[in-house]
């Protein structure tokens, strides 16, 4: 993605998908914060905030060449406030692993689909073929959304409880 993303969600909140930057730190920090507890869980594999979550989401600038972190925000009064990111990172040099999670309360206004889409965009302009990620097998949203964005859902070799989708373009 080299120039951000401009469009209005369902109910006509101006909405921005652009990549993270460093001065977006502190907006990460306060999505992540903001997440239920449920949310976290389904991203992270915790459901607590805790200082070492902080201190890895600081981290997450990402050189392009490794991958890219995309981050939607909203236009909320004077504040821009981020209410998605999802991110791939590039494994064995024609594939990536992706994550996504949209804040709860923007969950099912199309936020997920404009970042699904302006990442797997981006991961095809670096000339990767495939974007895989892991999902818990109880996290049956998520589920739902990657079938209907053409993912294949397959049994994680780690056990039950975890898929793994993935698509090829």
């Amino acid at each position: 993605m080299d120039m951000p993303t401009i469009t209005t969600t369902d109910d006509t909140t101006l909405l921005t998908v652009r990549r993270l930057a460093e001065s977006d730190t502190g907006k990460l920090i306060a999505f992540v914060k903001a997440l239920s507890v449920s949310a976290r869980y389904f991203r992270f594999g915790q459901g607590d905030y805790n200082d070492d979550l902080e201190e890895a989401l600081q981290a997450c600038v990402m050189n392009p060449d490794r991958g890219a972190h995309l981050i939607a925000v909203a236009s909320l009064g004077p504040d821009e406030v981020v209410i998605g990111s999802a991110r791939y990172v590039i494994q064995a040099r024609t594939s990536c692993e992706f994550v996504i999670v949209v804040a709860d309360k923007w969950s099912h206004h199309g936020i997920g689909h404009e970042l699904m889409g302006a990442l797997i965009d981006s991961a095809k302009r670096q000339g990767l073929g495939k974007m895989w990620g892991r999902i818990l097998a109880s996290n049956l949203d998520m589920l739902a959304f990657v079938r209907g964005q053409g993912f294949a859902i397959s049994d994680s070799p780690d056990g039950a409880w975890q898929k793994i989708a993935s698509i090829t373009f």
